[in-house]
């Protein structure tokens, strides 16, 4: 019998992934040696569930029978091992598979009433693998069936368990813009490599400059997704874009290209398909995981969960576009010179997010000596900080006024 409950979406990361091919090598597989469910000395239960990449998820509790259940997007579970995992006899029985496309499901079933009191899904920022962790507590009868039930519309809040992600609201020009500046690479990952610089460096060099400009135009604020050389997973930098509540994610890039002449400063925005064979080549140099960014559906089931991200997707998309074709003119005026074909797109996993108009960066090729010039030329950079702000300043002001328009 389904009676009232109260789903907990916590830092509910959205992993987009397009067809059917790359699903499959998108699945997180489950570490059995790092996965348990224990005793708690209080009475309840510990659960670890460790993973391979983060994904989303979202858990509630059920009634008749007692149960927990927890819902991913989307989970190998080839080798589980239950009898491994399960160290307490208060469990008699662990349930788990593909119960709709896309989605994969655990069933606990639970010997007495216990409530959910913290569930969190931790990032490792190096390897990249993730850990969900879920503590129940005991509870009284009343206080089960007050967070078991069917999704309530108005709930939208993150519960208080989860130390992330909050809604965000549109800008519509009554606040600072909130631009979350990504600096690509670090740490093990240098990025390219051309007469003894390192990506990693120059771009981390530009994103300082460029956030320091924004804080002190007095019209932003900004934070970089790493401050330090050191290595960022890219469900990372979304995470630490939706802590801060961006409105805008900038991801800064100097890439190399084995073959062809490419120069000159590019912005990308997000497509499954490609402008070009540079782009193409690109995207596959930069995806070295999956991104997976934050949005709170927990009012909502499956289906129509599905479907408001992709319009959020819709929605997103186009202000990116606007985004991307305003950088264009404002960086070209600034700078004077900018590719032959500027805005180009494909399908770069660090753009992603749903919910965040993001853009790609690409300031010049490290393969071309007159883009390496530039990148080491404190004016040039300059140059392009100050046309990146009068970029930002006018999309601000574009998508404040569709914003208000939207609200009547």
């Amino acid at each position: 019998m389904w009676v009232r409950f109260s789903a907990f979406l916590l830092a509910f990361f959205l992993s987009v992934v397009s067809v059917n091919a790359q699903q499959l090598q998108a699945l997180a597989r489950v570490n059995v040696a790092g996965s348990s469910i224990v005793d708690t000395r209080a009475g309840g239960l510990d659960i670890h569930l460790a993973l391979s990449q983060a994904v989303p998820f979202r858990l509630f509790t059920l009634d008749d029978p007692l149960r927990l259940v927890l819902d991913f997007q989307e989970v190998d579970w080839q080798g589980f091992d239950e009898d491994q995992v399960v160290q307490t006899e208060k469990v008699a029985d662990v349930r788990y598979g593909v119960f709709r496309p896309g989605w994969s499901r655990m069933v606990i079933d639970l010997p007495e009433p216990l409530i959910i009191d913290l569930a969190e899904m931790k990032t490792d920022r190096v390897r990249g693998t993730a850990l969900l962790t879920v503590n129940l507590k005991p509870a009284t009868d009343e206080e089960f069936a007050k967070a078991s039930g069917a999704f309530r519309s108005e709930e939208w809040a993150v519960p208080k368990g989860n130390k992330g992600i909050k809604p965000k609201t549109r800008q519509i020009g009554d606040r600072p813009l909130v631009v979350a500046v990504d600096p690509g690479h670090g740490g093990i990952d240098s990025g390219a490599t051309r007469e003894g610089f390192l990506e990693k460096d120059l771009v981390l060099q530009f994103a300082r400059e460029l956030k320091d400009a924004l804080i002190r135009s007095g019209r932003y604020k900004a934070r970089l997704t790493r401050t330090d050389d050191r290595f960022v997973s890219l469900p990372e930098r979304i995470t630490i874009a939706r802590q801060m509540g961006a409105d805008v994610f900038v991801s800064i890039h100097a890439d190399a290209l084995a073959e062809g002449r490419a120069t000159g400063t590019t912005i990308y925005t997000l497509s499954e398909e490609a402008s070009d064979t540079a782009a193409e080549q690109l995207a596959r140099q930069h995806d070295r995981g999956d991104l997976l960014a934050g949005v709170d559906l927990r009012a909502q089931d499956d289906l129509i969960a599905g479907v408001l991200m992709d319009m959020a997707r819709l929605e997103t998309g186009v202000r990116s576009d606007l985004l991307a074709e305003m950088l264009v003119s404002g960086i070209g005026q600034s700078v004077g010179r900018i590719r032959k074909r500027p805005h180009l797109s494909a399908g770069f996993t660090v753009l992603k997010a749903p919910d965040i108009p993001s853009v790609l960066v690409e300031l010049g090729f490290m393969s071309n000596r007159s883009d390496l010039n530039n990148l080491l030329t404190a004016d040039w950079r300059n140059k392009v900080i100050r046309g990146v702000l009068l970029a930002l300043d006018t999309w601000a002001f574009e998508d404040a006024a569709q914003a208000r328009l939207l609200r009547q």
